[in-house]
């Protein structure tokens, strides 16, 4: 998220610092990027090092597990110089650790924006600056191709015209997996009402370090739910996420990675599969209650699925053309860049 912003301070003259989480893997980013870093809690517990002298701002990235770095470096600098929280997902703000230690936030659009203000009245709503997700800018190239993708990635998938794509991101998160497939099974089912149904499942590939097989475990049993309720299956496992959002009809997730960039792209319709342990996961390990704890959803700008009940419903809404431009209702595109964006709204900050 922070390094094409880095770059832009870098280019405009300031100076950026980055530390990472020895405990996690994001630093192989930066090492792409060839960027140099501190590594801090590899092989120690405790604040190792702050380097406070010339430091003029600290911006915290929210990750979901290796965030010992983020949680030390803020309390640390809290109310001796500006913390600015950041968010990759809709649901990053929720996290008790952050709730507290941040003088900022930056959302990724309005309705996020209206979520973190929300969980946090105490602050100041202008402290919370909507400037996009610096690392999804090169979806701005995309849009204006929009319907030149869908067509040719449609094509390469041997996917006629009058068939529904139906395009599903599994979560990873181990507390979900289980109710995540159960509730996709169900939709498939629901999927026999359309005449003409393609599903092209994308099984989150971090599921095979929870147990030996089970990514493909998830296939072979989706394949049999698929032929069972006359269902195509298609595999575009090497397809990106973002064309392939672009492909479909309907977007099906939990919540990923891929379904907040179909919104920046301003792509189809996004279903939330929000079952009762995903409800529970949220509202005890994030503090965000249900019904609508999407930023998304509480907005009217995508559609939830509860329980089997609610598929074919939901279905429809999203297959209707008429109620389409009623969930897109506050989308546009973006004026200028989130890197441009995020680094304007830092620079401000300190100025």
């Amino acid at each position: 998220m922070m390094v094409p912003v880095a770059q832009e301070l870098t280019n405009l003259g300031h100076q950026v610092s980055f530390v990472a989480d020895g405990e996690g893997i994001g630093y192989q980013v930066l090492l792409e990027a060839r960027i140099g870093f501190e590594v801090q809690f590899k092989s120690a517990s405790g604040l190792c090092h702050v380097p406070a002298d010339g430091t003029d701002l600290v911006f915290i990235s929210t990750c979901a597990s290796a965030n010992k770095v983020e949680k030390s470096y803020a309390r640390a600098f809290y109310g001796i110089k500006p913390v600015v929280f950041g968010a990759d997902g809709f649901f990053n703000h929720g996290y008790k650790w952050c709730e507290d230690i941040a003088d900022f936030w930056f959302a990724i659009n309005e309705a996020h924006a209206g979520a973190i203000r929300f969980l946090r009245p105490q602050l100041d709503p202008d402290r919370v600056k909507v400037v996009g997700q610096p690392a999804f800018d090169p979806l701005l190239e995309l849009i204006p191709r929009k319907e030149q993708i869908r067509k040719d990635e449609r094509q390469a998938l041997g996917i006629q015209d009058d068939e529904k794509v139906f395009l599903w991101f599994s979560q990873g998160m181990p507390e979900v997996i289980e109710e995540d497939l159960e509730m996709m099974e169900q939709g498939i089912e629901a999927m026999n009402a359309v005449p003409k149904p393609v599903f092209i499942p994308r099984v989150h590939p971090k599921l095979d370090k929870i147990r030996i097989g089970y990514f493909q475990g998830i296939h072979s049993k989706l394949k049999e739910v698929c032929f069972r309720n006359r269902a195509r299956l298609v595999r575009a496992d090497n397809l990106s996420g973002e064309e392939l959002c672009l492909a479909s009809d309907v977007v099906i997730s939990i919540t990923a990675t891929d379904d907040i960039k179909n919104w920046l792209m301003g792509g189809p319709p996004v279903i939330h599969l929000m079952g009762s342990r995903v409800r529970q996961w949220f509202e005890e390990s994030l503090r965000l209650n249900p019904p609508d704890y999407l930023p998304d959803v509480q907005a009217g700008e995508a559609l939830a699925v509860r329980t089997a009940d609610d598929w074919s419903s939901a279905i429809s809404d999203a297959l209707d053309q008429e109620k389409f431009p009623v969930l897109r209702r506050n989308w546009q595109m973006p004026e200028a860049s989130a890197t441009d964006r995020a680094a304007n709204a830092l620079i401000e900050i300190v100025s």
